[in-house]
């Protein structure tokens, strides 16, 4: 009996010291004066942290009781789940909090600069094991969405561009939509998709298929072949990507942002989009054509893949199409 009882103490005494090690503490040190707001908003992200910890701890399912999350956080979180786990860096983080607006009006805040390492499920992951996520509230405090980023380094770029040319609302916007994009990916959203693309969206890949001799005789140069789909194509053949990988991790590198001259709500972001996945690998030139005419629902009008031995000057732009 005795046996049994310092048995099960020390197994309680495990289970605490695991639970101490899972927890993490947040903090807000600027960008938001209101003072309930902002513990409201340092314990939902601490309780989310941590509860992500233990779950990686145990290798279970990420358990969001006592969290004010919506259904759509909830769900991106639980589906990168289901492709890899990861837990954060530290278990004290100290950030900033950004002020999301729309036309002028707060929308709500995000808080980047989080360090995640990824725990994959098998070794078929190959890709970085350090990450960053960032975590966007509502102007209540409730977690309303969760994405792995884009380096820091690059979106601070962007962000003085649009200070710049006076549309950083705009910009942060456009940020946000194309790391949830990233995230649909790998998460194998396809509801994601199917919402964000225009239903006569232009979706147009390139491939070489072989190398030719250049002009001056010099040397040799791809010969590219394009081909066009419609968003009921690019949906049905990404269903079977999805269905074939076991995980799927893109990353966006070297983002450019251009507004169109003509129509501001028109924007073309341009990017390198690294693919990795169980089975396949590639880099290419991705070219996005957003439209912000409905400012709260974004679609993408055009998408084009391009392989990085495209010559500059044939690389797809704003003005490449009729907008």
């Amino acid at each position: 009996m005795k046996k049994l009882l310092t048995l099960t103490m020390a197994l309680i005494a495990c289970f605490q010291l695991a639970g101490a090690q899972d927890k993490v503490d947040f903090e807000l040190v600027d960008g938001i004066s209101d003072g309930a707001l902002k513990t409201r908003m340092e314990n939902q992200v601490s309780r989310l942290l941590t509860a992500l910890n233990s779950a990686e701890s145990t290798s279970q399912a990420v358990n969001f009781s006592g969290l004010d999350i919506d259904d759509m956080a909830s769900h991106s979180i639980a589906m990168l789940w289901e492709n890899v786990h990861f837990r954060t860096m530290d278990d004290e983080i100290v950030t900033s909090c950004l002020t999301l607006k729309n036309g002028g009006s707060v929308r709500g805040y995000q808080v980047r600069n989080i360090e995640i390492e990824m725990k994959p499920l098998d070794n078929t992951y190959t890709d970085a094991k350090v990450q960053e996520i960032c975590i966007d509230l509502d102007t209540r405090g409730r977690i309303v969405d969760f994405n792995l980023t884009l380096g820091v380094n690059q979106y601070m770029r962007i962000m003085r561009e649009g200070v710049e040319l006076d549309d950083l609302d705009r910009r942060m916007q456009i940020l946000h939509y194309v790391e949830q994009f990233r995230n649909a990916y790998n998460q194998k959203d396809l509801a994601f998709m199917d919402a964000v693309f225009s239903e006569d969206a232009l979706i147009i890949t390139g491939k070489v298929i072989r190398r030719i001799p250049n002009e001056s005789g010099v040397g040799m140069r791809p010969e590219i072949q394009y081909s066009k789909q419609s968003k009921e194509q690019y949906l049905q053949n990404l269903k079977r990507v999805f269905a074939r990988q076991g995980y799927i991790n893109v990353k966006f590198d070297d983002i450019k942002v251009m507004r169109h001259g003509a129509n501001p709500n028109f924007y073309g972001v341009t990017l390198i989009q690294h693919w990795n996945s169980s089975t396949y690998s590639d880099e290419g030139i991705l070219f996005l054509v957003w439209d912000f005419t409905q400012p709260d629902q974004p679609k993408i009008d055009v998408r084009t893949w391009q392989p990085m031995e495209t010559s500059q000057n044939d690389i797809f732009t704003l003005d490449s199409f009729k907008i």
